[in-house]
């Protein structure tokens, strides 16, 4: 069921406005809960950026060390792995509000004690990473829960623009949110940023609650007679049987592992050590690549068709794996917000592409574990930011860059050579499913 728009989100003209954008990229925005949560996930936004620049800067001053500001990283992503397989179902059984309301919490919590501890100059480095594992479970409900709410707040055809749009909410404040944090490192303190960060969660969740629509009455029954494992396991048994997310979810890990951590772990590294930049130059770097996500997003939600999205994917990931190389040679601090630019569209654009896949063919009543399956890959963040880490130390910030790039690159050949998945990046529809006979068939049919 649909919140009511006010207005007629059907009435856009066709044409598109300076013949780039369709009128229709922006229909979501008619309805009005769309826009409230798009303002909550926008707020909320500003403090994770907050924290993105914050947290890892302000580790690398209390240790100095390359691994723990990578275990910082892992700390925050590790929630998602321990979480995620309870977290689709907890969706799945309860008010899309309750549970979203509930990760602000976690915001709360860590970001409130840290900016005691600093006020107290009390803060340690041990701190900061537990606190980041808090601020993770956050994470862990709050992205799935809000793109399993969207399918009741617009209608189903434009759902594909407001997926895309609620990751604007996220990036485009990733340039205020990083923008704001690299000026008070360089005016101010840890301690403002983090008790802004504070207030804005509290702000969010105010938000959250002043969503109207009303959710479709859940089949408690069934719910009663299937334990937690039970319902996660129905997710996980459709990916298995269906094929083609195991695929959406397996090229989402590669960029997850190796792509994803170096703006967390290499970026200050680069910026600071290398370069030997203040730490303010951090902040606007990933404002920078805040430009980049925003700009991907949007052209996602204005395209009338994604006529390869399977071969996007893997397009995503060389263009990626093509941006840290560059970046490990970077000499100035202009080619570092160049490849910064693209190698966050390239991180955005895949999360909005392998979850609009899930998102649109899962069955309603697993919506929330198909989600889960993406926050279950989207843990092996942890592995890459400790691999990140390790490469640092051991190698140096710009060969443990290169390192990453080739492997990215290095994925995407294999991907390319393998005939099954050769076969289904060609497919040319929007997010077809694939039956198992298909699967097995395609070595044969792909020679």
């Amino acid at each position: 069921m649909t919140s009511d728009p006010n207005g007629d989100a059907d009435s856009a003209p066709q044409q598109r406005l300076f013949g780039l954008l369709n009128p229709e990229t922006f229909a979501p925005f008619a309805y009005r809960d769309f826009r409230v949560l798009w303002l909550s996930i926008f707020i909320r936004s500003a403090a994770l950026w907050l924290e993105m620049v914050a947290r890892p800067v302000l580790i690398v001053e209390l240790t100095g060390s390359a691994f723990l500001l990578g275990a910082v990283l892992a700390a925050w992503m590790a929630p998602n792995l321990v979480l995620a397989p309870f977290a689709g179902v907890i969706i799945d059984r309860y008010p899309y509000r309750v549970v979203l309301v509930g990760s602000f919490v976690a915001n709360i919590v860590s970001s409130g004690i840290l900016f005691v501890l600093l006020l107290l100059d009390q803060a340690e480095g041990w701190q900061v990473i537990v606190l980041a594992a808090v601020s993770g479970v956050s994470t862990g409900f709050f992205n799935p829960g809000r793109r399993a709410m969207l399918p009741i707040l617009v209608d189903k055809s434009h759902l594909r623009s407001a997926m895309a749009l609620s990751q604007t909410g996220q990036t485009s404040m990733r340039m205020g949110g990083a923008l704001l944090a690299g000026l008070l490192l360089h005016f101010a303190d840890f301690t403002w940023i983090f008790g802004l960060m504070t207030a804005f969660s509290v702000i969010a969740a105010i938000f959250i609650i002043l969503i109207r629509a009303r959710e479709e009455p859940r089949d408690q029954s069934e719910q009663e007679r299937q334990s937690i494992v039970r319902q996660f396991s129905a997710g996980a048994k459709w990916a298995i049987e269906t094929r083609w997310p195991l695929a959406v979810l397996a090229i989402s890990a590669v960029l997850f592992v190796f792509l994803q951590p170096y703006e967390g772990v290499m970026v200050p590294l680069i910026v600071i050590d290398e370069l030997g930049q203040h730490r303010s130059w951090v902040g606007y770097m990933i404002a920078i690549g805040g430009v980049g996500a925003t700009l991907g997003s949007i052209i996602m939600a204005s395209m009338s068709e994604i006529r390869s999205p399977n071969a996007l994917m893997v397009g995503i990931i060389v263009i990626g794996g093509v941006a840290l190389t560059v970046l490990s040679q970077a000499p100035h601090l202009a080619v570092v917000a160049v490849c910064v630019f693209f190698a966050s569209a390239c991180v955005n654009n895949m999360v909005a592409v392998a979850n609009l896949a899930l998102l649109a063919h899962a069955p309603e009543r697993l919506r929330g574990q198909a989600l889960t399956l993406m926050n279950v890959v989207l843990g092996t963040i942890l592995i890459g930011a400790l691999l990140a880490g390790t490469l640092a130390d051991s190698l140096g910030p710009r060969v443990g860059l290169l390192t990453m790039g080739a492997c990215l690159l290095g994925c995407a050949l294999l991907a390319l050579s393998t005939p099954r998945v050769r076969w289904w990046l060609w497919r040319r529809q929007m997010y077809a499913d694939v039956s198992k006979e298909d699967w097995l068939r395609s070595s044969q049919g792909d020679r």
